[in-house]
């Protein structure tokens, strides 16, 4: 398998560490802070539990809102064997990788995000009567399609475009109606920025879920030209 010419550089200068310079083969780090998610699906009733119009909305303010995203990791457990005199060895046992994923979100005037986990939570079993009244529609049964959903998660270089870390959850469903977070102190005024723990059942990391993030990268980068022609040329404004 042939090495990335970008990696050339950091197997040539093991000495210095230093990887900058315009020469071919310079090792380009990897950047963090751009990242995106996109559910493409959501629960069917969650539109009239969080009295939003549509799931397009839901899933274009969460994407939107989003600050920050902790994805599981995985932990290889071993089995250890001891031999004469205490000297140990090990072989690998089972692997083990978490089920939740954390996502940060900007709350807005009006408390649109507030509403979409608390009517999600609702949903799955309300709060008055600690049931649900979830029905799937196409059986009839209160079944796990009818409240989870599925997220795409993936980091770009600064270019918003061209995708490094990629992933996709399955059976995502929030853990927590975030009502405690709305506390108020006259000697405190700031942002609410509102951490949400997911449940996750799948965690993909596949090629299919490369090329599905790649184009949906593709179609977040297509903003940028509406951005710019909806803010028009900065330097032209200044003359």
């Amino acid at each position: 398998m042939a090495i990335k010419n970008s990696f050339s550089n950091v197997l040539n200068n093991r000495l210095t560490r230093n990887f900058g310079g315009t020469v071919a083969g310079v090792a380009d780090p990897y950047i963090s802070g751009y990242h995106f998610i996109y559910f493409s699906k959501l629960p069917a009733g969650l539109a009239r539990y969080a009295q939003l119009p549509d799931l397009t909305t839901i899933g274009n303010l969460l994407s939107g809102a989003c600050l920050s995203v902790t994805p599981p990791g995985g932990s290889l457990n071993k089995i250890e064997f001891t031999g004469l005199g205490g000297v140990k060895w090990a072989v690998p046992g089972n692997i083990d990788y978490g089920n939740s994923v954390s996502i940060k979100f900007l709350e807005f005037s009006g408390t649109p995000i507030l509403n979409i986990f608390h009517g999600w939570i609702k949903m799955m079993r309300d709060y008055r009567s600690g049931t649900t009244d979830i029905i799937n529609g196409e059986t009839h049964q209160y079944t796990k399609s009818a409240y989870a959903g599925l997220m795409y998660y993936w980091t770009t270089a600064p270019d918003a475009k061209t995708v490094e870390y990629y992933a996709c959850y399955d059976g995502v469903f929030p853990t927590k109606d975030p009502q405690d977070l709305f506390t108020s102190d006259v000697e405190s005024i700031g942002r609410l920025d509102m951490e949400i723990e997911f449940n996750v059942d799948y965690v993909w990391h596949e090629d299919w879920v490369k090329n599905k993030c790649t184009s949906l990268a593709e179609d977040v980068y297509n903003i940028k030209t509406n951005v710019i022609n909806k803010y028009g040329d900065t330097n032209n404004q200044a003359s």
